[in-house]
């Protein structure tokens, strides 16, 4: 059972908050919504703006960009500035943003930037841009980029990572630490081997306080998960779970193994085909080590089907 991620969200995807009046509506949010415990938040709103109000644009002028709302020549970047920071001390144990896409105030990296009344490029919003900067190891997407299936992958698989060590956090033990290492052991191979090493020393260290393991620990565990994996790390993990089942298995199961090895190289079989064969192998052979392992299932399934 997957402990539910807190994922501060665009408020506009639950309420009647846009610049128009209007909801924004995603698929995938809608489906995502019932795993998560939202934090809903609106800048603009916070901001005072009104609902609905006049549109506002980020705007470059000389080398900066500027928050100008053009109906009124109002230039609002130092009040959005201080409203997000504001907003930022008061979230606590977040485990990622999820932000509305193109929103001069949300967008990541998605958002228009205009000069002299023309779009010149793109670039995020001011509380996106803000998030960044204060919550530098946590997921930060809009639902826009969040379409791209590997980058899905990476937030939603970081989000319910991060849920189950804070989890862990709020009430931890030496004996649940080393608990939780064993299980993220396969899904930390196929992400950073060498963050996986380190973390083993903190967990088996005798060097630092338990309260000391846990701050780095932590801080270790969020870095892991920063860059992507790729097809090449999730090889080198199938290989050494391979290595750990193969004992008991027939030639043929073996070669079989690697066919589909190549064809997932290759982009011709999801990387789910090899994990449920490794799976069932686990079952037969009942070895728990390896179906205990959040690498099976690093989030619901649901969600690796959702639209």
């Amino acid at each position: 059972m997957h402990p539910k991620p807190k994922i501060l969200i665009s408020r506009c995807f639950f309420e009647p908050v846009r610049y128009d009046g209007g909801i924004t509506s995603d698929p995938f949010v809608e489906k995502l919504k019932k795993y998560i415990e939202p934090i809903t938040f609106c800048p603009e709103v916070a901001l005072g703006l009104g609902i609905p109000r006049s549109r506002i644009l980020i705007t470059k002028i000389k080398d900066t960009e500027r928050l100008i709302q053009p109906e009124t020549g109002r230039d609002l970047t130092e009040d959005m500035i201080k409203v997000c920071k504001s907003a930022l001390t008061e979230f606590k144990e977040i485990d990622g943003f999820l932000l509305k896409a193109k929103s001069p105030s949300c967008g990541v990296k998605s958002t228009k930037l205009y000069q002299n009344e023309r779009v010149i490029g793109k670039t995020s919003g001011f509380f996106a841009r803000l998030t960044e900067r204060n919550f530098p190891y946590l997921p930060l997407e809009d639902e826009g980029r969040l379409k791209d299936l590997k980058i899905r992958d990476h937030f939603l698989t970081r989000i319910f990572a991060f849920a189950e060590l804070r989890e862990l956090l709020q009430d931890p033990s030496p004996s649940k630490l080393v608990r939780f290492h064993t299980r993220y052991k396969y899904l930390l191979m196929s992400y950073d081997q060498s963050a996986l090493k380190k973390l083993g020393q903190v967990v088996a260290s005798s060097n630092h306080s338990f309260q000391e393991k846990l701050l780095l620990y932590k801080e270790y565990f969020y870095k892991a998960f920063q860059r992507k994996t790729n097809v090449r790390r999730h090889i080198n993990t199938l290989q050494h779970i391979f290595g750990y089942l193969s004992k008991g298995l027939s030639f043929k199961e073996r070669e079989h193994f690697f066919e589909l090895l190549e064809k997932f190289q290759k982009g011709l079989v999801e990387l789910t085909t090899l994990l449920e064969l490794l799976k069932s192998w686990a079952v037969r052979f009942e070895k728990d080590y390896f179906l205990f392992q959040s690498y099976l299932e690093p989030y619901p399934k649901e969600l690796l089907l959702a639209i």
